[in-house]
This record gives C-alpha cells, sequence and structure tokens, in this order.
C-alpha cells in the first residue's frame, strides 16, 4: 500500500507542525481545561505533530494505555476523558462535545491536530473533521462509522437491553451484561486486555444511566454529508466485530475521497486493546504520511 512506510516510520513526521520526539523517560503532563459549562481531564506525552486519542463509551481514557506511550516515541500525544468519564465530572446538560474538543485543542495551542477515534470516538472524530476542518489533521477511525449510518434494529436492541438492566436491576448487573456484548467479548476474555477491560467498565459504570452523551448534533448527519470532507482518513475495523460497524465503516470510507478500511484479524471492538502492535504501526505509517 503506496501510504505505507516502511524501516524508519517511527522516525519520520512530515509536518508542518512536528518538532522533536519524545525524550525517553518523558513525564506525562495532565491538567483540567474548562468547557461550556463543564470540566475535561487531560494527559499529554510526547512531542512531535499532535495526536489525540477519543476513547469510546462504557470506558475512559485508558483504552489507549498501549498507544500513549508508542506513539509519544513519533508524535505529542493527548489523550482526554469525556464528560463523566474517567476523570472528568458529568454533564448537567447537553452540550457539543467538537465544541470541547476546540477548547482542549485551544488550551494546548494546537492550531490543528491528528485524530484517533474509537467507536462514539470515531464518530465524533469525523463530526469534528467536517465542522472543523482547519483544526483537522489526518483522521484514524476505529470502530466506528459515520453518525447517521442506519445501524439496524437489531443492534440498538441488544445495547439498550444493557441500558435497561443497568435502570432495574443496577449497574452492576449491566457491566456483567457488557462484558458478554458480542463488540466486546473477545476483548473480554483475552488474557490481558480482559482485566482491564472489566476494571475500566466497572470504575465507569454509573454511564449505563448518562443522561447527556457526548453526541454532536449535526444535521444533516454527517454520514449524509461525508462527501464534504476533505481530511486523510482511514477506518480500522476488527474482522470479529458485529457486522453492522464493519458494514458501517466500510460504507462511510466508500463517501469519503481516498479513504482506506484495514482489518484487524482476530479483534472485534477494541482493537487496540487486543492487538496494540499492529494498530499502532497503521497509526505512525499512516499518519506520519498523511497527517498534520
Amino acid at each position: 500500500m503506496k501510504w505505507l512506510l516502511t524501516g524508519l516510520s517511527i522516525a519520520l513526521v512530515v509536518s508542518a507542525c512536528a518538532s522533536n520526539p519524545a525524550p525517553a523517560g518523558a513525564a506525562v503532563q495532565n491538567g483540567l481545561v474548562n468547557v461550556n459549562g463543564g470540566t475535561l481531564y487531560y494527559e499529554t506525552l510526547g512531542k512531535g505533530a499532535p495526536v489525540i486519542l477519543i476513547h469510546g463509551g462504557f470506558g475512559d481514557r485508558r483504552m489507549w494505555d498501549d498507544q500513549f506511550t508508542p506513539l509519544a516515541q513519533a508524535f505529542k500525544v493527548i489523550r482526554y476523558d469525556h464528560r463523566g468519564f474517567g476523570k472528568s465530572p458529568a454533564a448537567g446538560q447537553t452540550y457539543s462535545p467538537v465544541d470541547d474538543l476546540v477548547k482542549l485543542m485551544d488550551h494546548l495551542d494546537l492550531k490543528r491536530a491528528n485524530l484517533v477515534g474509537n467507536s462514539m470516538g470515531g464518530t465524533l472524530a469525523l463530526d469534528f473533521a467536517l465542522l472543523q476542518p482547519m483544526r483537522t489533521g489526518a483522521v484514524v477511525v476505529i470502530a466506528s462509522t459515520a453518525a447517521g449510518y442506519p445501524t439496524p434494529e437489531e443492534d440498538r436492541r441488544s445495547v439498550e437491553t444493557v441500558m435497561n438492566a443497568a435502570r432495574r436491576d443496577g449497574t452492576g448487573a449491566a457491566v456483567d451484561l457488557w462484558l458478554k456484548h458480542p463488540m466486546v467479548n473477545v476483548t473480554a476474555t483475552h488474557p490481558d486486555a480482559g482485566p482491564r477491560l472489566r476494571t475500566m467498565i466497572q470504575d465507569n459504570q454509573r454511564l449505563f444511566l448518562n443522561e447527556h452523551w457526548p453526541a454532536e448534533p449535526v444535521s444533516p448527519p454527517t454520514y449524509e454529508r461525508l462527501v464534504e470532507l476533505k481530511a486523510n482518513v482511514l477506518f480500522i475495523v476488527g474482522d470479529r466485530d458485529v457486522a453492522a460497524v464493519r458494514d458501517g465503516a466500510r460504507a462511510s470510507a466508500a463517501r469519503i475521497k481516498g479513504a482506506k478500511v484495514e482489518t484487524i484479524s482476530g479483534a472485534d471492538h477494541l482493537p487496540q486493546m487486543v492487538a496494540p502492535d499492529r494498530v499502532n504501526k497503521l497509526l505512525v505509517d499512516y499518519i506520519s504520511l498523511n497527517g498534520c
């Protein structure tokens, strides 16, 4: 594939916003940033072209543990918790997650950034690229599709079953149900990633009762406007993820000029946790060649 670099890809960042790589043993910087009516917790590591890792639902920034330090050898890496996830306080009202990300970038003095999002984080990355094209570098969407893609009723019901269990039987019951869901079954039974996933979901179990999710109100929805997207976009899917996610990623890619799809064998909805080496290579190679 023409966009894959070989050999010294970890040291190459063809970018106007690049600087020197992080020195070995560099310390993680963390902080809080005020957003409209709320606060976000964030962490940064490394130097170079900025890469923002956007987590998915039922987790937090820790789903990027296997990417955060390795990617910081080539980039300035930022990860953060959405409102109500991880160390960020819950939202008391509806809000714009795109505006939150703009506020975070402004706080860190980033004019542009490359975006990597998993699940709902991937959906947000595409929303951001559509609404903030001048602030967007390369976009990598992992196990996700654009907002507005028609999700099958069966898949919607399977998630609603978990949410209903939280309301009926408590959030602990929802944790157990979610860990058996086909989207995360591979990760949940993985010897290394499984215990980390359970801990992360247990720590965030209040989200099964969440009233305000980080969903951007885009009308018409982003899926219908993907032809307008100017960013370089890579989709990564696991071949063990549910069909709706794999089909949605391919359908979204087909609407974006130059977009590509990579499939990780043996991975489900969290390929970055069960196949980190393969995902990390794709991220470094793609962003180095196609990013800001």
